[in-house]
């Protein structure tokens, strides 16, 4: 069962809709967390032995002030999706990356609200398997205040298509 993410934006994930997927899963060990910590947990509480299997889909970002993230880790799935290396990189220095995006405004609105937000958007790069991409991002933090974001996204494929039934050179995954 595939937990429920808003296709409208960054909206809060629902903790008695989790589904057993991979963003119910992070959730879940985020809600876990939270729990014992009395809110956003310190991310030192964060074991990623815990959430093993989500690691190649996982992306950590800190907060820099104001707008601005850098993205400390990419799973790597992400980078074979992406084909970019964005570790290290401030969201500002990215196109499409940056203040007005969506993505950008689901690590504001995760901050924010000090819960997990997720959403469903279309896919727009130029990949010919790729449809959509589901996202959650959780917050946590390393003093009083949520300053980083574990965030996690899956990559829908298009019906009926197996990645690895196409040549190399036509898979075009961004």
């Amino acid at each position: 069962m595939l937990t429920p993410v808003s296709s409208r934006g960054p909206a809060p994930v629902d903790p008695d809709a989790l589904g057993d997927d991979a963003i119910g899963q992070l959730a879940r060990y985020w809600l876990e967390l939270a729990d014992a910590a009395g809110g956003v947990p310190l991310r030192s509480a964060f074991d990623p032995r815990r959430v093993r299997m989500l690691l190649a889909r996982l992306i950590v970002l800190e907060h820099l002030g104001d707008d601005d993230f850098r993205y400390r880790l990419l799973g790597t799935e992400v980078d074979r999706f992406t084909k970019a290396r964005y570790t290290g990189r401030r969201t500002s220095e990215i196109p499409g990356h940056g203040y007005g995006n969506r993505i950008h405004a689901l690590y504001m609105a995760t901050l924010v609200a000090d819960r997990p937000i997720g959403m469903t958007l279309p896919y727009v790069g130029t990949s010919s398997i790729c449809s959509s991409v589901r996202q959650i991002a959780v917050p946590f933090r390393t003093g009083e205040e949520p300053d980083q974001i574990i965030s996690l996204i899956e990559f829908e494929l298009r019906q009926n298509v197996v990645p690895e039934l196409i040549p190399a050179e036509q898979r075009r995954l961004i």
